[in-house]
């Protein structure tokens, strides 16, 4: 099994051999999934 920092760097690798807009959509994506996250956590809080 990888380990999370070899996993890290090869999404990091494969992002970069992107086209930049498409690398736009996974930082958007990113985002996206990072707020989710924090709406969870929240909404547990509650």
């Amino acid at each position: 099994m990888a380990t999370p920092m070899h996993s890290a760097q090869a999404l990091i690798e494969k992002i970069q051999s992107l086209p930049t807009d498409r690398i736009a959509e996974v930082e958007d994506f990113v985002d996206f999934l990072k707020q989710r996250v924090k709406h969870k956590k929240t909404n547990a809080n509650k």
